[in-house]
């Protein structure tokens, strides 16, 4: 199919004109709006918690300028351009969004270690493809990978819905358009050429109807792949695409001119609904879903307003127009573009959440690089002062890609050739441990060794397990039955499956990382094992909340009683609980939500007594393991620091959560069931180490890494009393 296709086109538009008018200054306004409400829920304004909405505003900005561009282009010229379309979005997006990947990758190179620099390189290239919001929807709804820090680029997540949405559109234009010009030619006269408006709206209103009902069905069950995808936020520049092909028409605009007062309501009206989603919403918010139609619906509003002829200007639009909020407007691309890494860097640097002054500092630094991008990058290449042949401009598409990747992974190589070149380090050994005791195993007197070795500031070894640039494998591992898809419910034999006992394991993510562990116990004593676990799924009889959401658990629910069924079946000879306490809070009796942790605790006691009482009259054992110590910090992002020590990362317990695990063992001791307490695996003396020999202790802040839980299978087995001391 050629890219320039040719049709008449006499009903879409007025005559040719020459230069095109300048934006609408309203419109402007309208993107000031959307990027002021963002900066304000990224910095954490609490009561804007829901700014996060003037990305939907972006979308329907966009759908709305993109579509009535195509429209203009075939009312003008009798035919729409691909390759123009395409050269025009690269001029535009590409050379800003370039520059601050790149930017960000470098800054992350001098600031970051390795670690970090990494997962961030594999970030940057999945955004110059267009492809971010693929990425952080897999890595959102990895449980384990949602527990660190965001990615410095994840905001580009929206940049990449809207390509691949204009990847689609102008195409399904160009069809409609080739099939309204073959229909009106059969039939000759006007009614043909009125036929490719019909023929586009008809479209858009079929794309965003089906983009809706499937934002609205998948938003309450897969929120963090909803949120990122595609299909469920095409309506929203659905919506300001149909609004684009309506403006169009003269006979549809001069039906809805009328008193000035009309236009004043759908303006301040739209101002109003923006504000209210700001103020109501939060992160809590199931969304987009239905959630988002109120913004989506009060931008478009305030867009056909400004649509609508009349010869006054309304109140609302001349607010929008000010200078200031056109300025901004203008910045609003490279202010979206910079803001986010400029707030998520200190804190990855820092490991703790930036204060109000220094928020304040990296918003005020986003509009000065804004000012600067816009100015040296943004404006010249899209208004063609740069590469201006469209041949030319579509060779940004490959450019931007290579240069995102060569620049990522060259940074990732000197990253790892920084974090190598010292002098070799050795491990941590038990000559450096205090004073013989002999009621200490082998790996107890290494983490004493591992502590003092810390208190004296000793170099990181040179040969961690696993190595700095490859943490990402300290994640821990799955069972055979993954329960994180609610619609699995198979049991699978973990351990021995020829064993002659069986053992079974309950529990959250924290008895996942246990999973190395107690295979090796399964195997070394012949028990078949059956993880019965499920992240953020408590092993108590009380109904969590999702952790980041207000909502109850309803599926972990769902899970306890599938799995306790297929509990009684198995008839267990040993059981084993391991599990974290609930993220964020629970829900009492009545059904009213609770989070103080105090109060949480108090729910907590006996809720864990009696789901501890229904196991134990079900298996000839119960066996509570303690679970571990939890730290604000996360040890591999401090080990790769530019030069950190073990010192620099010897951390302490979180004595709000070893309160809330002390709940645990009560439970268990009030039930009479066993407590295997690691406490003395992962600290010493109040103090907790990063590495112990020569291996990282955590994955992230409560998670024990892949890699430690194997060196903990003799000792666990002890403390269980399946193996004697010696």
């Amino acid at each position: 199919m050629s890219s320039d296709i040719s049709v008449p086109s006499p009903a879409l538009t007025a005559p040719p004109k020459a230069p095109a008018k300048q934006l609408r200054g309203d419109v402007q306004g309208l993107r000031a709006v959307a990027i002021l409400t963002v900066l304000a829920a990224h910095s954490g304004v609490s009561w804007f918690a829901g700014g996060f909405v003037g990305v939907d505003v972006f979308f329907v900005i966009s759908g709305f300028l993109i579509t009535q561009q195509l429209v203009g282009e075939l009312g003008r010229t009798g035919r729409i351009s691909l390759r123009r379309f395409y050269a025009r979005r690269a001029r535009r997006i590409l050379p800003a969004a370039t520059f601050t990947l790149a930017a960000t990758v470098v800054a992350a190179v001098v600031l970051l270690g390795p670690a970090q620099v990494a997962p961030l390189a594999i970030d940057a290239v999945w955004a110059s493809a267009f492809a971010a919001n693929i990425r952080m929807a897999i890595a959102g709804t990895d449980y384990f990978q949602a527990e660190l820090p965001p990615s410095p680029v994840q905001h580009f997540w929206s940049l990449a819905v809207e390509e691949q949405f204009y990847l689609v559109w102008p195409l399904v234009a160009l069809i409609c358009i080739v099939l309204a010009s073959r229909i009106g030619a059969s039939r000759g006269g006007e009614q043909g050429s009125a036929r490719p408006r019909r023929f586009l709206l008809a479209a858009i209103a079929l794309i965003t109807l089906a983009s809706l009902a499937w934002s609205i069905v998948h938003t309450p069950g897969e929120a963090t792949a909803a949120y990122f995808s595609s299909l469920t936020r095409a309506w929203e520049l659905g919506i300001g695409a149909a609004l684009a092909i309506l403006v169009t028409s003269g006979r549809v605009m001069q039906r809805l001119a009328g008193p000035p007062l009309v236009r004043e309501v759908l303006v301040l009206g739209g101002l109003a609904a923006i504000l209210w989603a700001c103020l109501a919403y939060d992160e809590s918010t199931p969304f987009p879903g239905y959630h988002a139609a109120l913004p989506v619906l009060g931008s478009a509003a305030i867009i056909l307003a400004g649509a609508i002829p009349s010869g006054e200007t309304t109140i609302g639009a001349r607010l929008l127009s000010v200078a200031p909020m056109r300025a901004i407007g203008d910045w609003s691309f490279s202010l979206y573009l910079w803001h986010w890494p400029l707030l998520v860097l200190p804190e990855i640097v820092l490991q703790r959440e930036l204060t109000w002054p220094e928020r304040g500092l990296a918003v005020a630094g986003a509009f000065v690089l804004a000012y600067a991008s816009f100015r040296l990058v943004e404006a010249p290449f899209r208004e063609g002062a740069i590469w201006r042949p469209t041949r030319r401009a579509l060779t940004f598409y490959p450019v931007s890609i290579a240069l995102v990747a060569a620049i990522a992974f060259g940074g990732t190589a000197y990253a790892d050739y920084e974090a190598t070149r010292g002098s070799f380090q050795p491990a941590i050994t038990l000559a450096d441990a205090p004073a013989a005791d002999p009621s200490l195993d082998k790996q107890e007197a290494l983490v004493r060794a591992s502590v003092l070795a810390a208190r004296k500031d000793t170099p990181v070894p040179t040969e961690l397990r696993p190595a700095l640039t490859e943490l990402d494998s300290l994640k821990p591992g799955r069972t055979r039955c993954d329960y994180t898809d609610d619609s699995e419910r198979d049991l699978c034999v973990d351990g021995d499956p020829n064993g002659k006992r069986t053992m079974v394991v309950f529990g959250n993510s924290h008895a996942l990382h246990w999973v190395p562990t107690l295979n090796r116990i399964a195997k070394e004593h012949g028990f078949r094992t059956y993880f019965l676990v499920k992240n953020r799924c408590v092993s108590a009889s009380i109904t969590t909340d999702r952790g980041g959401e207000k909502d109850p658990y309803t599926e972990c629910d769902d899970f306890n009683r599938w799995a306790f069924k297929q509990y009684r079946r198995l008839d267990p000879d040993l059981t084993v609980v391991s599990t974290a306490p609930p993220i964020q809070g629970v829900f009492d009796k009545d059904g009213d939500w609770v989070g103080e942790s105090r109060k949480i605790d108090e729910l907590m006691r006996p809720a864990y007594t009696d789901f501890l009482r229904r196991v134990d009259k079900h298996t000839k054992r119960t066996v509570l393991i303690r679970d571990i110590q939890g730290f604000d910090a996360t040890a591999g992002t401090c080990l790769s620091r530019p030069g950190a020590t073990l010192g620099d990362c010897l951390m302490r317990p979180d004595q709000s959560r070893e309160r809330s695990i002390d709940v645990q063992v009560r439970a268990a001791e009030e039930v009479g069931v066993d407590v295997a307490d690691m406490s003395s695996y992962f600290c010493w003396d109040g103090s907790c180490p990063a590495v112990v020999g020569d291996t990282i202790t955590h994955y992230d802040g409560t998670h024990m890494s892949r890699q430690y839980a194997p060196q903990l299978a003799e000792p666990l087995a002890r403390r269980m009393g399946l193996r004697d001391r010696g």
